[in-house]
Order: structure tokens, then C-alpha cells, then sequence
């Protein structure tokens, strides 16, 4: 079977970006078997020079409204339809419903294509967030709902979503499952620890480290983070930790006034090693967002070691084991996870308990269980 997997974002520093990227080593680390896996997209950002990964022209490109770290791209529909009509593919995936996947999803209709895709970002939460209008949030659930419409079948990143992608969506529930969450254990593990790698940036390794990786944006709940932060340093002063905020976004502007907090933003990190290091050699990884599908920076933490804190909102929550690899707590609750962070940066014994049970917790989660469902599915939905 042949599979076009199209996506609007591949080149930028995000969870999305990373599992499509794993997906398709999978592929090809499996390409002696009876699927052939190739991701297409459109950017002018780097991405791995493989030959499964396909970059097609496009008109041109523009920042996203409200999220500027991630480009618009308008598609060249021609390349995309010509893509199609020389690939042949069975069935075609698209992660993104963006305008390459739109553009991709029409031009695939007009082919007769089966069309598969993977709910990876709740986009009508995001620009609730975002503006705080009920309307804006129910026109975007009403555009999900006609983009998923013709799809065959859509995974969901977890199995909190599965409601939502029914009640918001309007998709049957004999036509989604939940694609199980992978991340790559090689990659991410506490064997790349590297004390040293915070000289690197000019910051002391012998504070503790609080990590959070992802956008430095409203949408994540950031100012939210860098508020309990704020609170945490001024009821204790003496506490000997930094705040790490590893990613692209607006609210690095704050950066400058911030690092009399202890609050440090080291932009996005390009180089995977670096990245694997910052995570394996931290103390403990925060993540507020409660717009999250899934949460692929908590399967990157806790395969690294560390003992994570995220909110009771969204997907990340399914990935915890409460008080044995870290906390799910109340979304939005100041002093909840001041008090929180407080009791996990005092406590030796606490950290260290879901440091011993994140990797063991987290092993469970392989990219490969990820890809063979995948795989399975869209064998066994052949037309």
C-alpha cells in the first residue's frame, strides 16, 4: 500500500513536526514490508533531507495570524495534484488542516482518494484562548467539521479528544480511534545527561532546572507559567532554581525583564543532541496548556527522566501517573501550582521518586507501537 502523508508544518520545533518526522523513519526502517510511507509538504524551513520527505513550490508564504512562528503557506495546487497523479497513492493522510492540507484534501477528491487524516491541534481551543470569543471558537469547530467530513477514518492524539472530535466535530465514533502515543525512546533518555550543557547557555548548573519546552505563546499558557513563577520567587527568594523556556514565540520579548526572576529563554533549539541533553540533564518539565491534543513534550520529559506538572485540561493529564511520575493539577490555579512547585523543588525525595518512575512509565509508549497502528489501519481500511 502507498500512503501520501500531508502536512503544513515539518520544519518547525514543534511535538507535530517531530512525530510526523519520526513516522517516517519508521516507514522507511520498515519499507521491506508491504507499505510505502511519503510526507509532502511545502516550507522554506529546514527539514531532513531524506527520500520520503517530498518539499513542494508554493505561491507564497505569510506568518499565521496570532501564531507567527508558523507560516501560511499557499500551495501550488498543480505540484500537488501533479505529486498525486505520479505517486498513485491508496489512500491519502493529512495531519494538518491547513492550506496545504486543504488544498491537498480537495485535489485528492477530485482523484476519487481515500482520505485519512490525525486531529494533532485543537485549533477552535487555541483561538478561544486566543480571543476569548465563543463565536470564533464554534465558526472554527463548524470549518473541523466540514474539513473531517470526508475522511474515512481520524485519529485522535488521545483519548480525551475522542469526545470532543464527536460532540465538537461531528464525527461518528465508528470513524475515529486514538493513534497511540510514541516518542522516540533512543532520542529522548536519561543517558544524555549533561550537567555541564547549562554553561553552554551561561547559567549555573548547580540550580535546580525547571524546563518547559514548546511555543512561548498565549495559546500554551505561558503567561500563566511565568505569573506562578513570579509568585514562587517572591514567597521564597532563596529558592535555588531557574525557570527554562526552550522555543519560538511573542513572549520572548519579555526574555530581558524576566531574568531577575531566574526566568531564562533560550529560543528555539535546532540541534536534536542539545535538545535531548537540555531535557535528561533538568530536574523537573511544567507544562500548563490546556490546548493540548496530546502532549508529545511529556512523553520527551518523562523518557529523559523527569517528573512532569500539567494541567488537569487536554491530553497531557493521560500521560501522567499521578504522584508516581508527576502531578495533574487543577488548570489555571495560581497558588495550586505555586504550591506545587514549591513541595517538588524542596523535596529531594519527590523528585527523585519520579525520576526512577517516568523512563519505566514512558517505555510503554515506543513510536513504533505508534507506527504499526498507523499502518495497521490503513491495511485494513484498503478500499
Amino acid at each position: 500500500m502507498k500512503v501520501c502523508l500531508f502536512t503544513d508544518t515539518l520544519g518547525d520545533l514543534n511535538g507535530v513536526s517531530r512525530f510526523i518526522q519520526d513516522m517516517g523513519e519508521q516507514a522507511a526502517q520498515h519499507s521491506d514490508e508491504d507499505f510505502d510511507l511519503q510526507i509532502v509538504t511545502a516550507t522554506a524551513k529546514p527539514i531532513p533531507d531524506t527520500p520520503y520527505i517530498h518539499n513542494l513550490p508554493c505561491r507564497f508564504r505569510l506568518p499565521m495570524p496570532f501564531y507567527q512562528e508558523l507560516d501560511l503557506v499557499y500551495p501550488n495546487t498543480r505540484a500537488i495534484r501533479h505529486f498525486l497523479e505520479s505517486y498513485q497513492p491508496d489512500h491519502v493522510h493529512i495531519s494538518t488542516p491547513g492550506p496545504f492540507g486543504w488544498a491537498a484534501k480537495r485535489q485528492a477528491e477530485k482523484l476519487g482518494l481515500p482520505l485519512f487524516g490525525t486531529y494533532h491541534t485543537d485549533f477552535p481551543a487555541y483561538l478561544y484562548d486566543l480571543t476569548r470569543s465563543h463565536w470564533v471558537k464554534k465558526q472554527t469547530d463548524n470549518t473541523m467539521a466540514k474539513f473531517y467530513r470526508a475522511f474515512q477514518h481520524v485519529f485522535s492524539r488521545s483519548d480525551a479528544y475522542l469526545g470532543i472530535m464527536q460532540q465538537d466535530l461531528k464525527l461518528p465514533r465508528e470513524r475515529i480511534s486514538t493513534l497511540f502515543p510514541g516518542t522516540n525512546l533512543a532520542k529522548f533518555h536519561p543517558k544524555h545527561q549533561r550537567r555541564q550543557v547549562w554553561s553552554d547557555f551561561d547559567l549555573e548548573p548547580q540550580r535546580l532546572k525547571v524546563l518547559y519546552v514548546g511555543r512561548i505563546n498565549i495559546e500554551k499558557n505561558v503567561p500563566f507559567l511565568l505569573e506562578t513563577w513570579q509568585a514562587l520567587l517572591a514567597e521564597y527568594p532563596d529558592l535555588p532554581a531557574d525557570l527554562i523556556l526552550v522555543g519560538e514565540g511573542r513572549f520572548r520579548k519579555w526574555a530581558p525583564k524576566m531574568k531577575p526572576h531566574h526566568i531564562h529563554f533560550l529560543g528555539p533549539i535546532r540541534d536534536a543532541q542539545t535538545l535531548s541533553e537540555l531535557y535528561a540533564s533538568s530536574d523537573l518539565f511544567v507544562f500548563p496548556s490546556v490546548t493540548d491534543t496530546l502532549g508529545q513534550v511529556i512523553m520527551e520529559a518523562q523518557a529523559s527522566g523527569l517528573g512532569c506538572l500539567v494541567s488537569n485540561v487536554g491530553g497531557p493529564q493521560t500521560l501522567i501517573d499521578p504522584n508516581q511520575t508527576g502531578q495533574v493539577l487543577e488548570a489555571n490555579h495560581l497558588d495550586t501550582w505555586k504550591n506545587a512547585l514549591h513541595e517538588a523543588l524542596t523535596k529531594d525525595d519527590i523528585r527523585r521518586q519520579w525520576a526512577q518512575n517516568s523512563r519505566p512509565n514512558i517505555e510503554q509508549y515506543d513510536i513504533v507501537k505508534s507506527f504499526r497502528q498507523f499502518r495497521a489501519t490503513h491495511l485494513t481500511s484498503e478500499a
